[in-house]
């Protein structure tokens, strides 16, 4: 008889679900983890990558969830590293990331049912992260890790995927037990990792409206970006000659320069999703960012009709009426209804909306490039950070949003290319993401640049994890929009209370961020002027290391960034 650790036999399990990476930092409750990674991680694939905090552990997990498609793990240790743990866990809940998180508690006998006793690091885990992710559960037996692994891998990645917790005492991971006397499974063994088709019948009746219909908007959300249905999106929209629209974290689901997609923050967007008497939503449960799917951004529900694709159930009719609910993931349902549409007509020309959508966003494209033109000016505007990436970058790099108003100046900016190139915490907004968002994707894609334009204040949250790049040898890029202060919040002081004295509670003191990063072991740079974007982005490639471009922005300018106006219309629900 084979004896194993628990520390081993996790690994194995983790093994059998593809896992390359463990994101954890080293610690005494789950050191058999490290053993066993230590001793077989070459012969099973998988490395362990050490942070140097549990969120930003979560956070590259996220990220790495989004541009795969697949899960990620975490770990953290009893206490205070499955409390810094939460915020991750929490993030990754909101934008639908199936991270599994498996965490300590101490020893069985001095475990979370003995909290009131005082034991050192002891709490009630379980209670704590229930409210962060969608299934937890505690190993109380050697025999059952492979079950409860199971588990934690099944609930992440069925319905709308999100993270999902396990809880081992210490006791139970170092413990030996027979290894013939446990099965560990592969996934095709125990849980959906097929997709099935949606009822013939409601394909038929979707198809029939989408034939039928003066004019379909195709709406893509989070679902459309993590089905990857990206080439059935454009073969449909293509097809019907209908005009497409996404959430800022669908962007890239068809490329932003191709004439049937319609910016998320240009009224051409709005006209598309308001005058569409028959909306296709595929993916999204049409929140807050899309105003509810409500007037003014869409219509009245008696004279627009819905097809709702979503992975998830309870999804269907949140928040609009859907006529018809087609249940599955959207790649293969958009296949589906391409089949169908195709019995019914053949492929048509444009829609003569196409043109005045066209039309409006052009105006808006002008405007946004003539404000930035001036390449020279000093301070420059966080915009012209975006124009030079977009030129300097090919096609195939992942860039990464994090801040306030900088995300509001990258969004305008960037132009999405492919899908699953755009990262950011869409639903949750967190800040500090940025830097974990590109350690997690350049995981995933060591071979394609990935870069961040963030601004100084999210940096700061996570700064620290340069060192974990350096480590690591993942040459991300981050530029940081620095314009000395918490810049949205700028936005919402004046919008809310006016300001005529010096700004309150908002400012930081000056810090160079390229020298940071340099005293970290990284490239750095510091610009002043569009115009010497390029060339620092040259130098930083150049350098092979994880690089930190400090970029002064006008601190003026970004209290009203572009699209201002819309955010503050859809955070209040008034569109003024």
């Amino acid at each position: 008889m084979s004896k194993i650790t628990g520390g081993e036999l996790l690994l194995k399990c983790l093994h059998a679900e593809g896992i390359q990476y463990v994101n954890a930092i080293t610690d005494g409750t789950y050191m058999m983890v490290i053993e066993a990674i230590e001793r077989l991680g070459d012969k099973l694939g998988i490395k362990l990558i050490v942070p140097r905090h549990e969120a930003a552990a979560a956070h590259a997990c996220d990220a790495y969830t989004r541009v795969t498609g697949e899960p990620a793990v975490v770990m953290a240790c009893a206490g205070p590293g499955a409390a810094n743990l939460l915020a991750g866990l929490m993030c990754a809940q909101a934008e639908g990331s199936p991270v599994v998180a498996i965490t300590t508690t101490r020893r069985s006998e001095m475990s979370d049912s003995y909290v009131h006793q005082g034991g050192m690091q002891v709490s009630h885990h379980l209670d704590i992260f229930r409210p962060a992710v969608k299934w937890n559960g505690k190993v109380d037996h050697w025999s059952r890790i492979p079950d409860m692994i199971r588990q934690a891998f099944r609930m992440a990645t069925s319905g709308r995927p999100g993270p999902t917790h396990v809880l081992i005492p210490e006791d139970i991971i170092g413990q030996k037990g027979d290894e013939a006397s446990v099965d560990i499974w592969p996934p095709e063994k125990y849980r959906v990792t097929s997709t099935a088709p949606a009822d013939p019948a409601l394909i038929r009746q979707a198809a029939e409206m989408l034939v039928n219909a003066e004019l379909v908007n195709i709406h893509c959300g989070n679902g459309a970006e993590r089905a990857g249905a990206a080439a059935e999106v454009l073969e449909l929209a293509e097809y019907l000659g209908c005009p497409v629209t996404a959430t800022i974290r669908a962007r890239g689901i068809i490329p932003d320069t191709h004439a049937l997609s319609f910016h998320p923050t240009c009224m051409s967007r709005i006209l598309a999703n308001s005058q569409a008497d028959l909306v296709l939503a595929v993916g999204t449960r049409l929140g807050e960012l899309n105003m509810w799917g409500k007037p003014p951004m869409f219509g009245e529900p008696d004279k627009q009709k819905l097809i709702q694709i979503d992975t998830e159930p309870t999804h269907i009719g949140l928040n609009k009426p859907t006529d018809v609910p087609l249940i599955g993931d959207a790649k293969c349902i958009l296949s589906q209804l391409m089949k169908a549409v195709k019995t019914l007509t053949d492929k048509r020309l444009p829609h003569d909306k196409i043109a005045e959508l066209r039309m409006v966003q052009d105006e808006w494209q002008k405007e946004l490039d003539d404000l930035v033109a001036d390449t020279q000016k000093k301070p420059m505007l966080t915009g012209q950070i975006l124009t030079a990436c977009n030129d300097f970058f090919n096609e195939d790099a992942i860039f990464v949003m994090d801040g306030g108003n900088t995300t509001l100046w990258d969004i305008h900016y960037h132009i999405a290319r492919r899908q699953r190139s755009v990262i950011y915490s869409m639903n949750y907004g967190h800040l500090g993401t940025g830097l974990p968002y590109a350690i997690g994707a350049k995981l995933a894609f060591p071979d394609r640049h990935v870069y961040c334009v963030t601004g100084d204040s999210a940096f700061g949250f996570n700064m620290q994890e340069l060192e974990t790049a350096v480590r690591n040898n993942l040459p991300v890029i981050i530029i940081v929009a620095v314009d000395g202060a918490y810049g949205m919040e700028k936005s919402a002081q004046l919008r809310q209370f006016g300001r005529e004295a010096a700004w309150f509670g908002h400012d930081h003191a000056p810090v160079r961020y390229d020298q940071v990063a340099v005293a970290m072991g990284c490239h750095g740079e510091y610009v002043e002027t569009g115009a010497d974007v390029r060339p620092a982005l040259e130098r930083a490639v150049q350098s092979g290391k994880p690089a930190v471009i400090h970029a002064v922005v006008d601190p003026d300018a970004n209290v009203d960034p572009p699209g201002n106006w819309l955010w503050a219309a859809a955070r209040t629900g008034k569109m003024e």
